[in-house]
């Protein structure tokens, strides 16, 4: 058996109380969330808003970064390379640690490994929205209009793996379409892309959208969820127009890097489901079409532990092929 010496005892032990210091006296200094896709999109809204309400909570400023690309995969390896002191958290969702493992063959992270989850903060169905003044008003008119002019119907995506992406798939797969998929680096890009006309239609989630949809200059077809939303109640669910089975949401959680001290971890999961039980914040997810749905760090890895398998079988069945994929 080895034998320590006694300096360097010491000197673990120094580590070890200093570890404990910092931990006990998080946070002393200022918060980043690196959200994993652009500014506008409706990760981005979740996080600000959460963002605003722990710095509060906290007693320090909540710093947003944005890092897209690659279906949320830029932002998630960066957090993964980051120091697990507490200061560092990765926004994102489904696309990084549901469906990324199943679609990146190649990714230098792992992300329930690397960047562990923390807590979920929200869920929110996508709706399927178009340029308003393209020529259709309702989901058999898309399908018709694809059908009549196969290959030149196009439609963007927050990145290859959101769930806008895989409805848009699965209706694609469903009705037998032939349409082009545009990926951006995130939802604000890929909205902006829409409302310019140099895409053709969109499925995603409603914070994003619905104020367009409200000024007119988008029009929803659709909702991709089992229920039809009191925000847009008279937009039918994909189900109602003919295409069962087309049920995604989006959801939005809180990751830190691997080895961030459990104590930290549990203190902001605590904080953050604090924020989310207060009125404001329901009320301001609420209005933006979104269900404020917290899970602690134990609830959430088991959440996407169930989730994530479901998803391979779904992306066979659809088809998708990916560059690099093996």
């Amino acid at each position: 058996m080895r034998i320590l010496r006694w300096p360097t005892m010491l000197c673990l032990m120094l580590v070890a109380a200093t570890a404990t210091a910092r931990a006990e006296n998080w946070p002393d200094r200022p918060i980043k969330f690196v959200v994993a896709f652009d500014a506008g999109g409706t990760v981005d809204i979740v996080a600000r808003i959460i963002g605003d309400k722990l710095s509060k909570e906290l007693g320090q400023p909540v710093v947003i970064e944005n890092r897209p690309g690659a279906g949320g995969n830029i932002g998630g390896e960066y957090v993964s390379h980051a120091a697990p002191d507490g200061y560092t958290y990765l926004v994102s969702g489904q696309p990084t640690h549901s469906v990324g493992p199943h679609l990146f063959k190649n990714l230098n992270y792992n992300a329930m490994r690397d960047v562990p989850p923390v807590a979920m903060i929200g869920v929110s169905p996508n709706l399927l929205v178009v340029n308003a003044k393209l020529p259709v008003k309702s989901v058999a008119d898309l399908v018709k209009l694809a059908k009549d002019k196969p290959g030149t119907i196009t439609y963007s995506s927050a990145g290859i793996g959101t769930s806008g992406f895989l409805a848009a798939e699965m209706l694609k797969h469903k009705a037998g379409l032939k349409i082009t998929h545009i990926p951006y680096r995130g939802g604000g890009a890929a909205v902006t892309a829409l409302l310019a006309g140099n895409v053709d239609f969109i499925f995603y989630t409603i914070p994003a959208v619905l104020p367009h949809v409200k000024s007119g200059e988008l029009r929803a077809l659709a909702i991709a969820s089992k229920d039809r939303s009191p925000l847009v109640p008279d937009v039918p669910t994909i189900a109602e127009a003919g295409y069962p089975g087309v049920d995604i949401s989006a959801w939005y959680g809180l990751f830190a890097p691997r080895g961030t001290p459990q104590s930290i971890v549990d203190k902001i999961s605590a904080a953050v489901g604090k924020v989310m039980s207060g009125k404001d914040v329901q009320e301001r997810f609420a209005k933006l079409g979104a269900e404020p749905h917290y899970l602690g760090p134990k609830a959430l890895t088991d959440y996407i532990n169930v989730e994530s398998p479901s998803f391979e079988p779904l992306l066979k069945d659809i088809n998708i092929n990916l560059p690099g994929k093996k």
